[in-house]
């Protein structure tokens, strides 16, 4: 497995997309938890969205561990009044452990107080104190990793999409050979799909059309799908055998991939593309709602 650091070097934004795909599927069956931990430590995927401003209060916000996830607590300030967008980052103290320090949420968790004040004023946005949200681990990422943009988008989508296909294929190495070939054939068909409209195109730097955009934003939407319904249909072969599950390898081989099932099926949402056509331009973005 590639280290975080050389990662940038191997795939990113500059790679053809159906190179970063079979690079992530790969590294997805291969070993999904180290794979989600490098693409996060190499690639801050929440950098485009609305960062609030940490720091305001002493001690700082906190992040502690749960099922799944982490829970959040603390104050943080809007960096300006005029909204958020949907989704908003919010940080903590940069860790020296190389732990996760940016959360990712929905703006709805804002308090109704400081949601009606957004869009208000010209000095800088208010501030929100926050107590034991949940945050999914696929929610999380490094503020230390390299920024993508939002016309990368694409490029998240896709090594999202291909750790998900990659860890969802891990999990049907656990069951006996009739019931992982059914489930296999699901993912071969959904990997051909997605590859065949990448086929020939080029890296989301050199620039999409927006009709290959939509394309690839249907079929990774169709991924997410197959991909849950995959490992859920492990699990339940798991369970049918043993009601309990408790020990097997597969219930311990899921919670290890939850952060990837948790951000493939929100992943075009967390990170939408920069979408700057005369169409949304004259309309608005209705992708962008106020905080």
């Amino acid at each position: 497995m590639t280290s975080p650091g050389e990662l940038p070097k191997v795939v990113g934004p500059d790679t053809a997309l159906v190179r970063v795909l079979a690079f992530y599927e790969t590294a997805g069956h291969t070993d999904p938890a180290t794979a989600w931990q490098e693409l996060t430590a190499a690639w801050n995927w929440a950098a485009p969205l609305t960062t609030a401003i940490s720091g305001v209060d002493f001690p700082g916000p906190v992040a502690r561990s749960a099922t799944g996830g982490f829970t959040l607590s603390g104050q943080w300030r809007l960096p300006s009044p005029n909204g958020t967008g949907p989704w908003l980052a919010l940080p903590l103290a940069p860790a020296r452990d190389g732990t996760p320090d940016l959360f990712v949420v929905s703006s709805k968790v804002l308090p109704e107080a400081v949601r009606g004040l957004c869009g208000e004023g010209d000095d800088a946005g208010p501030a929100f104190r926050l107590e034991n949200v949940y945050v999914p681990a696929g929610f999380v990422t490094h503020s230390t990793g390299e920024p993508l943009r939002a016309t990368d988008a694409a490029f998240l989508w896709t090594a999202v999409s291909g750790l998900a296909l990659g860890a969802a294929r891990r999990t049907t190495d656990a069951l006996p050979a009739a019931a992982a070939a059914e489930l296999a054939a699901v993912l071969h068909d959904e990997r051909l799909s997605l590859a065949a409209a990448l086929h020939d195109g080029p890296s989301v730097r050199q620039g999409l059309s927006e009709g290959a955009e939509d394309r690839l934003a249907t079929r990774v939407g169709q991924v997410g799908n197959a991909v849950h319904h995959v490992v859920m249909g492990a699990y339940e072969h798991v369970l049918a055998a043993d009601a309990s599950g408790d020990g097997h390898s597969l219930v311990r081989l899921v919670g290890a991939v939850s952060p990837i099932l948790q951000q493939v099926r929100y992943v075009r949402e967390l990170l939408p593309r920069d979408d700057r056509s005369p169409r949304k331009a004259d309309h608005g973005d209705d992708r962008r709602i106020s905080g």
